[in-house]
C-alpha cells in the first residue's frame, strides 16, 4: 500500500475485511458497520471463509484506528425497499458521511453497492486487490433489487461490469421472483438438460448454484470450465458424469485424469508403492469410483482406452486432442505446474479444473497456486467459464462438520 494512502479514512463491507490483501493499518481510519461484525461472526462457521473472519475480527479487536458504527440503520427503510445487510451497511456509511466524516470514502468490491452509493451521491470507489492466493470473483453472482432496480439493470447492464459468462442469480423482491442468467454482452435465461450416462439415469441440479454450474458445463463455447468450491457441494459428481456423459455420446474420445500427488498438511509423504504408473495412481482415483458407486468403473475405462492417468511428471510435450483433461484439486498444483498442464491443450478438448483454495496441502502452493492464477488469469475469457457453489448436499454430518471449528 502506498504512503499516501494512510491518510485514506474508508467504510468497508464486509467482502473488503474479508480479503487477506485487506491491513487496518493502511489507513488512519477505518469505519466497520455493526452488521458487518455480526456478519463476520457467522462466517466464523464457514468452512471456506472461517480463517478469514476470524483473522480481521482478532484484527479489528485490537486496532486503533477502527470505529465500529451502530446507528444510520433507522434511515434504511426511508433510502431502500427492503432492509437487507447491503442496504443496511449502505445507509449507516451514508449517515456517518453526512454527520460525522465527510472525508470518508465507502470501499466495495459490489458493482450494486457502488452503483447505489453513487445514486446516493456517497462518495465511494471499487476496491481491487492484487492477484493473489485470495480472489474475489466467484463467476455467480447474486443480486436483490427491487422492480425498478431491475428494470434499470436489464436496460443498462454495462454498469455492472459483468465478466464474460459471468452468472447472474437476480432476486427481485418486489415480486419475490428468483432468475438465473448469463452474461455474454447480453442476458441470456439460463436452461439446462439433465445429465444422463450409463451410470445414472437422470442427474438435476439441488440448487440454484448447481443449475448454473451444469449450464457451465453443457455450454460447448466455454473450452476451460472452474470451479473453487467448498466440500460437499457435488462439483466433482457433477464434472465426472458429465464428463462421462460426453464419452457416451462420442463427443470426446478421452478423459485425461490428473491429480496432485502432495500428502495433506503436515504429513510426510506415502512411502513408494510398487507397479507401474496405474498401480501407482490408483489410490488417487477414488473419487472416479465414489461418483459412480462402480467398483470396476477405472478397470473399464482403462481397457476400452477411455481413460488415462496423466502424471503431471509425463505431461511435457504431450497434445491432448478431442478429449476431456480433467484437473482434480487444481489448488494443489503450482502456477507453474498448472501453465505446464494447460499447454497441452489441443483442438477439441475441455478442460476442468477442480478444487478449493481452503484446502491446499501442497507446501510450494502456499502463497500461490495454480487455480487461482487461473482464476485471475481466466476471468475475462469468452471461452472459460466459472462457477463456484456453496451449498453442502453430501449429508446432514457433512452439513454439521462444516458449521463447527476446526481451525488447527
Amino acid at each position: 500500500m502506498k504512503d499516501e494512502q494512510k491518510t485514506n479514512k474508508v467504510f468497508c463491507d464486509t467482502n473488503i475485511l474479508l480479503n487477506s490483501k485487506f491491513n487496518l493499518s493502511d489507513y488512519q481510519k477505518v469505519y466497520i458497520s455493526i452488521v458487518s461484525i455480526e456478519e463476520l461472526d457467522k462466517l466464523k462457521r464457514d468452512e471456506r471463509l472461517s480463517y478469514q473472519a476470524r483473522r480481521i475480527i482478532k484484527d479489528i479487536k485490537f486496532a486503533d484506528n477502527v470505529e465500529v458504527i451502530m446507528n444510520g440503520a433507522n434511515i434504511c427503510g426511508v433510502m431502500f425497499s427492503n432492509q437487507s445487510n447491503d442496504n443496511m451497511i449502505l445507509s449507516m456509511a451514508y449517515t456517518t458521511y453526512e454527520n460525522k466524516d465527510n472525508e470518508m470514502i465507502f470501499v466495495s468490491d459490489d458493482y450494486n453497492l457502488i452503483v447505489k452509493a453513487q445514486a446516493l451521491g456517497l462518495p465511494c470507489k471499487m476496491f481491487e486487490f492484487e492477484d493473489g492466493n485470495n480472489n474475489n470473483y466467484n463467476g455467480i453472482r447474486k443480486l436483490t433489487l427491487t422492480e425498478q432496480e431491475y428494470v434499470n439493470l436489464l436496460e443498462n447492464p454495462n454498469s455492472y461490469n459483468f465478466q464474460p459468462n459471468e452468472y447472474i442469480i437476480i432476486h427481485n423482491i418486489t415480486s419475490n421472483d428468483e432468475y438465473l442468467f448469463t452474461w455474454n454482452k447480453y442476458f441470456e435465461e439460463v436452461k439446462i438438460k439433465p445429465i444422463v450416462n450409463k451410470y445414472v439415469n437422470k442427474i438435476i441440479p439441488l440448487d440454484i448454484y448447481q443449475k448454473a454450474f451444469i449450464h457451465m458445463l453443457q455450454n460447448d463455447n466455454i473450452k476451460i470450465k472452474i470451479t473453487d468450491s467448498r466440500y460437499g457441494v457435488g462439483k466433482s459428481f457433477l464434472m465426472i458424469h458429465w464428463a462421462l456423459h460426453m464419452l457416451d455420446k462420442e463427443k470426446v474420445d478421452k478423459l485425461y485424469f490428473v491429480k496432485s500427488d502432495s500428502p495433506p498438511k503436515n504429513r510426510r509423504e506415502f512411502p513408494a508403492i510398487p507397479g507401474g504408473v496405474v498401480e501407482k495412481t490408483e489410490p488417487l482415483l477414488g473419487v472416479l469410483c465414489d461418483t459412480t458407486s462402480e467398483d470396476n468403473l477405472m478397470d473399464i475405462l482403462l481397457r476400452n482406452n477411455k481413460l488415462e492417468i496423466l502424471p503431471i511428471q509425463f505431461a511435457k510435450g504431450r497434445s491432448l486432442r478431442n478429449s476431456i483433461l480433467y484437473i482434480n484439486e487444481a489448488q494443489d498444483f503450482t502456477p507453474s505446474e498448472m501453465e505446464r498442464l494447460l499447454s497441452r491443450i489441443g483442438e477439441g478438448t475441455f478442460v476442468l479444473l477442480d478444487g478449493s483454495t481452503s484446502q491446499i496441502d501442497n507446501r510450494y502452493c502456499l502463497n500461490r497456486n495454480g487455480l487461482s492464477v487461473a482464476i485471475n488469469n481466466f476471468k475475462d475469457k469468452y471461452i472459460v467459464g466459472q462457477v463456484n457453489m456453496i451449498e453442502d448436499h453430501r449429508s446432514e454430518i457433512s452439513k454439521m462438520i462444516s458449521d463447527m471449528d476446526w481451525m488447527d
